[in-house]
């Protein structure tokens, strides 16, 4: 994939995140199962953490090594998580910034790096075949 198509999908996915955070979304389902929302919240950002890995390890103008790639990756969505939390704050009245939900965005995004580290061989490895 190339540089560009890799940031277009990395910044897609965040803008999809921003919206999610800071829109007001009517979900028309009524069933509520108590913690399901953390569970959205972990499963964001742990795939917001590899969707900024891959930017950053496998295009072409920002290769970066493994570690690096992961760091930044997770920083950025812990960043980004927190940022979400605030604005959430001061630019809406219908939300509220929570601090389980920024607990669920670490974890997911902790998660994804362990995920990442297993697989670290594997991803090495295929970005020499690329």
């Amino acid at each position: 994939m190339g540089h560009k198509t890799l940031l277009a999908f990395a910044v897609l996915y965040t803008s999809i995140i921003t919206w999610l955070s800071l829109a007001k979304v009517f979900i028309p389902i009524n069933v509520k199962v108590e913690g399901s929302d953390k569970i959205g919240h972990l499963l964001a950002y742990f795939v917001f953490t590899i969707v900024w890995f891959a930017f950053f390890f496998y295009s072409k103008k920002q290769s970066r090594k493994f570690i690096t790639s992961w760091t930044w990756a997770a920083t950025f969505g812990f960043l980004f998580g927190n940022l979400m939390e605030f604005l959430q704050a001061i630019l809406t009245s219908y939300r509220s910034p929570d601090w389980q939900d920024a607990l669920a965005n670490t974890s997911g995004i902790i998660l994804a790096v362990f995920l990442l580290i297993i697989l670290k061989n594997k991803l090495v490895r295929y970005k020499v075949k690329l």
